[in-house]
């Protein structure tokens, strides 16, 4: 059985390539990604075509081909770079905080402060498991695998709060993530389709009650 990846595994590479000065055709790539990965975060996935994209970048066809060969492959390198911006702006700056409690919470401030922007367009992990969750293949799998690192992620850090004395020894991880990771969906279904303005505040009281449901003091 194959082992899920960490999220640093998981960038090492990406990063390196990113540190080195690009070469015209990775730059032109790049920019197609960044195109793409614009229309498939408001549109959706299945909204991404090769012929779309050439339109959007002013492009052939046959050059945006060149650089992907498939949709397929051209969806899998935005789910790859959505991860990648993910892993930037929540998971890598919560390191600086203490394990325990407050790495958790600099996660989870984190993931809310990257959720509320894409409030206004959308988040390719939510919208992609409504597109790919009966359809099996590559894609969904690269989706899969992305989110079950950040998952993975997540339960380390309840785990070391644990480990910590932060939070209840006996409380199930999964438990708390399930719930913390529901107060994330909910808060999208409230704000884009209910349209309800005070569902942020929502969320973080939400977090803050599990956390003080298993165990963690009130400062």
């Amino acid at each position: 059985m194959s082992r899920t990846p960490t999220l640093p595994s998981l960038a090492r590479a990406s990063s390196a390539s990113r540190s080195r000065p690009m070469a015209k055709g990775q730059q032109t790539k790049t920019n197609i990604i960044d195109t793409a990965l614009h229309i498939a975060t408001h549109h959706g996935l299945e909204s991404l075509s090769i012929g779309g994209l050439a339109e959007a970048t002013s492009m052939s066809k046959s050059g945006v081909f060149a650089h992907f060969g498939s949709r397929e492959e051209l969806q899998i390198s935005v789910v790859r770079e959505y991860h990648h911006r993910f892993e930037q702006e929540v998971f890598y700056p919560a390191l600086q905080a203490e394990k325990g409690l407050p790495r958790l919470r600099a996660m989870f401030g984190n993931w809310m402060q990257r959720t509320t922007i894409e409030l206004d367009s959308g988040c390719i992990y939510i919208s992609g498991a409504v597109e790919f969750s009966e359809r099996e293949g590559a894609v969904r799998d690269a989706l899969v695998a992305s989110f079950n690192t950040w998952h993975a992620a997540m339960r380390r850090a309840i785990e070391q709060a644990q480990a910590a004395g932060h939070l209840h020894a006996d409380a199930d991880p999964y438990q708390l993530l399930f719930e913390i990771h529901g107060l994330i969906l909910v808060l999208h279904y409230d704000v884009r389709f209910l349209g309800r303005k005070d569902s942020v505040p929502r969320a973080l009281a939400g977090f803050e009650n599990i956390l003080r449901r298993n165990g963690a003091k009130v400062d």
